[in-house]
């Protein structure tokens, strides 16, 4: 019995994959991440994909250390699969390697690291992902879920960074989740880079405002698929704001 509820405990951990070609590496991140109940597995570029589609996982790690180039195909193999697109990946990229960051952006990674990375920081980010597995079935939708709010047709459930427009619903990464949550607050009004990036990023981030145009885009790109409209509107100079009466039930 105890060995079976030892089974059920390590089951229920939130599971982690890390993509490094530096065992030491791993062997360091994987005890920072197992301090805060993190359970990790180390996988290589090849099977990456096929591990992270057979088990719920909550976020994928990828250490582009060795080879920029193999993370950002990494990455897209990641974010063209329909079993694992969901799940947040974030890249550690090397210090004196930022050209990757916007390319890894446009690969679809949710979330770049420049090494050395704070524990502290990359914990906070693993800590705010829903731990359930992203890839994992969505439990039913309990009737009034806390913060659940209707925009116009659009219908949002915080807990799952859920979109819902008729019966379609897509579930966006963490990022674009708060990015369209801000804009939400008041549709219609702009918002500038500054408030955007002061409402999806951590305060002690730096993010430049490019790294807010490529997010906007997926943004406006996802809601575009999901209602057949182009909801998000660019101000020249000033920032976005989203139109919601662009669609209807």
């Amino acid at each position: 019995m105890r060995e079976l509820d030892r089974m059920k405990v390590q089951h229920t951990k939130p599971s982690v994959l890390i993509c490094s070609g530096n065992a030491n590496f791993y062997v360091l991140l994987a005890h920072i991440l197992a301090s805060e109940g993190f359970q990790t597995t180390l996988v290589s570029e090849e099977e990456i994909v096929d591990q992270a589609a057979t088990r719920p996982v909550t976020a994928i790690i990828l250490d582009s250390a060795e080879d920029s180039e193999l993370t950002l195909r990494t990455c897209a193999a990641i974010k063209a699969s329909d079993a694992t697109s969901r799940i947040p990946t974030i890249a550690l990229v090397s210090s004196g390697d930022e050209r990757y960051y916007l390319a890894l952006l446009k690969a679809g990674v949710d979330e770049n690291f420049v090494r050395p990375v704070s524990p502290a920081r990359l914990l906070a980010y693993l800590g705010s992902l829903p731990r359930n597995g992203a890839n994992d079935k969505p439990p039913a939708v309990a009737q009034g879920e806390k913060g659940a709010g209707t925009f116009g047709a659009l219908r949002i459930e915080p807990g799952r960074r859920l979109v819902r427009y008729g019966d379609e619903e897509v579930q966006f990464g963490p990022i674009e989740f708060n990015l369209l949550r801000c804009l939400l607050e008041a549709p219609g009004r702009v918002r500038s880079r500054l408030d955007l990036i002061a409402a999806a990023w951590p305060s002690n981030r730096y993010v430049q405002p490019r790294t807010v145009d490529v997010h906007i885009g997926r943004l406006r790109r996802s809601l575009e698929r999901l209602t057949g409209r182009n909801l998000i509107r660019t101000v020249r100079a000033t920032g976005y704001a989203i139109d919601i009466d662009e669609i209807s039930d």
